[in-house]
């Protein structure tokens, strides 16, 4: 891509004469750049190590000293909007499909991303990533975001997956506990599948989209209401083995959900809720506040419950602190 290109595209002011007119790929870790590279400089501390790895061109949003006139560097308005200008200009010449998804959705594309003939792409929520993969991008190749403002900036053409995807009826569906379902959909059966009632509709949308081919195991790394059962010393137990168990949320847009469906599927039983920080959906006596992980095990000691849903923290980090919990109280 020439420089000349480039400033058209992000609207940015050459502050030197460089030597070099043009540049081959997009970085923004200094870390990965190469020589020919241009290097987005988020962190103005890693310009000098993007320029040693071979950086051809630089693009910053403050002033710093030019320490090196023969490549090329660019002051633009504002870094994140560029490299939105960036992204949208290497999407635009392409030939493809762009769907906006919930985060629930998303997360079960995640898993079965790589189910498909055709290559899709996950677009993070930090923008700077895309350029990982951003110039292997082809013709027919399908984006998925889960955050409909950053699809909008990227690529305006795309479409709503959930609304798109309409379903049949699902008949015949038992609910073996909160986290296990069957139940039949067009004439397939479905046995105790390993995901709550509560997200049956986004995974037969995905399983609509792979052409009803998917390997249900997969859905082990799917941790959105999935349980960790313990048994009464608060030790990991196999899926079913425990009438105790907690589950973990950190994406605040699906607490709500997640907290009245559970308050109406197991009000039976006893139900706690442990947060780093208030939230608005229970009252201030209903939750239980710890600071961090480690506070965990000690409060969950002092309770009597069934059921704890621990807002704040994902399935990952309070999986490995009571793993590695267990494995320093065998130490003693």
């Amino acid at each position: 891509m020439q420089i000349s290109s480039i400033l058209d595209i992000v609207d940015g002011s050459l502050l030197n004469s460089p030597s070099i007119s043009f540049i081959y790929s997009i970085k923004t870790n200094a870390l990965k750049v190469k020589e020919g590279d241009l290097f987005i400089a988020k962190n103005i501390n890693e310009i000098e190590l993007a320029i040693k790895n071979g950086a051809f061109a630089i693009i910053l949003d403050t002033n710093v000293p030019i320490i090196d006139n023969e490549i090329a560097w660019i002051k633009v308005k504002n870094i994140d909007i560029s490299i939105i200008k960036l992204i949208r200009f290497k999407l635009a010449i392409k030939d493809i499909d762009a769907y906006f998804c919930e985060k629930i959705t998303y997360d079960l594309f995640k898993i079965y991303s790589t189910n498909f003939t055709k290559n899709i792409r996950l677009i993070p929520n930090k923008l700077e990533n895309i350029f990982k993969y951003i110039d292997e991008i082809e013709d027919k190749d399908i984006l998925i975001s889960s955050n409909k403002t950053i699809l909008d900036n990227i690529y305006p053409n795309n479409k709503d997956f959930d609304y798109l995807k309409r379903l049949n009826k699902i008949d015949n569906l038992i609910e073996h506990s909160l986290f296990e379902t069957s139940f039949s959909y067009e004439n397939i059966y479905f046995s105790r599948l390993k995901i709550s009632s509560l997200y049956i509709s986004n995974f037969l949308k995905v399983f609509e989209f792979f052409n009803k081919n998917l390997d249900f195991s997969k859905l082990k790394s799917f941790h959105n209401f999935k349980p960790l059962f313990l048994d009464r010393n608060l030790t990991l137990v196999e899926f079913g083995k425990s009438d105790k168990f907690v589950i973990c949320q950190n994406n605040k847009d699906l607490y709500e959900n997640e907290i009245l469906y559970m308050k109406k599927q197991y009000k039976y039983a006893k139900t706690v809720f442990i947060t780093s920080d208030y939230i608005d959906y229970l009252e201030k006596d209903e939750q239980i506040l710890i600071n961090n992980i480690e506070q965990l095990k000690p409060t969950l000691r002092k309770l009597k419950f069934n059921g704890i849903y621990i807002i704040g923290f994902n399935y990952k980090e309070v999986y490995e602190y009571l793993i590695k919990s267990e494995d320093v109280q065998t130490l003693f």
